[in-house]
């Protein structure tokens, strides 16, 4: 049974109606909202939105990469490469799994982390070439993924759960019942933050031992 957890930060988002991808980058957080068809960066002292980029068929999670935002994206849930800066498209490239639901994105040192809703995995891939290095499964549908040092973080987004699933052990460990329903999410190296669907809100969480050593 899902252990509760209360939020330490709650910023509402204004004029956002289907919040869905989440990425922390350079102090801000950056989430996309699939109405606007936009991906908005954010600052998390002030809760005000500094920068607007237009995305067209914006879906699920984010992620950034080398610098760029990287955007699940389109009905065949393709990854759209974007400059953080103007919003250019620099580059465009095919689900690794074609006709499987994309929703989770993650880049790592590690490479790159795609969840599969319908498939309850975790797919652990090279960012040149998208070849397969490891696979995950999980227990849960998968709404949105992150990866702190330890742990591969997932939100599951009808049973309004964040779970913790150990990538050295290889099993799910812990799982957090949170406010609201999670879609993406990221990790700022101390709090886990999470895009509330329900309450148009990114929410921060802080879960004891995240980080080993």
């Amino acid at each position: 049974m899902p252990f509760a957890v209360g939020t330490v930060r709650d910023i509402p988002v204004r004029g956002a109606l289907k919040l869905c991808g989440l990425t922390w980058s350079a102090e801000c957080l950056w989430f996309s909202e699939a109405v606007s068809s936009q991906i908005a960066s954010l600052d998390p002292i002030s809760g005000k939105v500094v920068r607007r980029l237009d995305c067209p068929g914006v879906r699920t999670d984010l992620t950034t990469i080398g610098g760029r935002l990287l955007q699940v994206a389109g009905d065949d849930r393709v990854l759209r490469l974007v400059d953080p800066e103007d919003g250019e498209l620099l580059g465009e490239f095919g689900n690794p799994r074609p006709g499987n639901v994309l929703c989770g994105l993650e880049a790592t040192r590690h490479g790159l982390w795609l969840g599969y809703e319908d498939l309850r995995q975790v797919d652990l891939r090279d960012p040149d070439g998208f070849g397969l290095i490891d696979t995950f499964p999980v227990r849960h549908p998968i709404a949105g993924v992150t990866v702190s040092d330890s742990y591969l973080v997932y939100s599951d987004h009808d049973a309004a759960a964040i779970n913790l699933y150990d990538v050295a052990a290889r099993r799910e460990v812990a799982s957090y019942s949170v406010a609201g329903n999670p879609t993406g999410i990221t990790w700022d190296g101390r709090r886990i933050w999470y895009c509330d669907f329900t309450t148009l809100q990114l929410r921060a969480i802080e879960v004891p031992g995240i980080t080993k050593g």
